[in-house]
């Protein structure tokens, strides 16, 4: 269903397998802004960085070789970033240490590759599931982000999300024209709109990340 054609060899979508690798560099970009960072956002970001690079995995796998295991990991690998979304944007508004956030993520984590693996066809429900999740948290955290502004908490975060925004919304575009039905679908073309969702992808994620190391912390609901 991503149009280009396979062919024989290691790389079966050379094009798609090869810009997945930006998940790569965008897992690389992460780490940085981990390690350069504040130590209350290192160790989640961290963990970010580490869900971002198994989309590298999985992708490169699925689109390259293809072993019987690349279907399940490459599904797995993109849970996996949505859950994490989820996960951080309602421990930060439950206050939760990073420490209760990664654990939760670990147990759902488990759950998430256990259900893949159970039940055929679970991907897509879940990853309906957690994307919603996700897009509720991250509002629910913006607007109490905006409550702690007066301090003067920098805006960096609110332009990271913005460009976050439109490289996901430019990507989701790219990924329906890239889909094998498309009108705009060149299976023998060298330049695949699948590979420009791969990107795409890879660059929200990284101004998600900035925008996660210098968000101002939710305060906790008053009593």
């Amino acid at each position: 269903m991503d149009c280009e054609h396979i062919v024989s060899g290691f790389l079966g979508q050379p094009t798609n397998a090869v810009s997945s690798l930006a998940f790569l560099v965008s897992a690389a970009w992460i780490l940085i802004l981990a390690l350069r960072g504040e130590r209350a956002t290192r160790a989640v970001l961290l963990v970010l960085a580490l869900a971002v690079a198994t989309n590298a995995v999985g992708s490169f796998a699925l689109h390259g070789p293809n072993p019987g295991w690349a279907q399940w990991a490459h599904d797995v690998a993109i849970l996996a970033v949505l859950l994490f979304m989820v996960v951080h944007a309602f421990g930060r508004i439950r206050g939760w240490r990073p420490t209760g956030q990664i654990g939760a993520y670990a147990v759902g984590l488990v759950a998430v590759g256990l259900g893949l693996a159970a039940i055929h066809g679970a991907s897509d429900p879940f990853a309906g599931t957690l994307a919603a999740g996700a897009v509720v948290g991250e509002v629910a955290t913006v607007s109490g982000g905006r409550r702690t502004r007066r301090s003067g908490a920098p805006r960096s975060g609110t332009v990271a999300r913005g460009v976050g925004l439109a490289a996901i919304a430019l990507g989701g575009v790219a990924y329906l024209l890239g889909q094998s039905g498309s009108p705009l679908c060149r299976p023998e073309s060298v330049f695949q709109w699948h590979a420009l969702w791969h990107v795409l992808v890879a660059v929200s994620l990284v101004a998600y990340a900035y925008a996660l190391s210098v968000r101002p912390r939710v305060p906790a609901p008053s009593a």
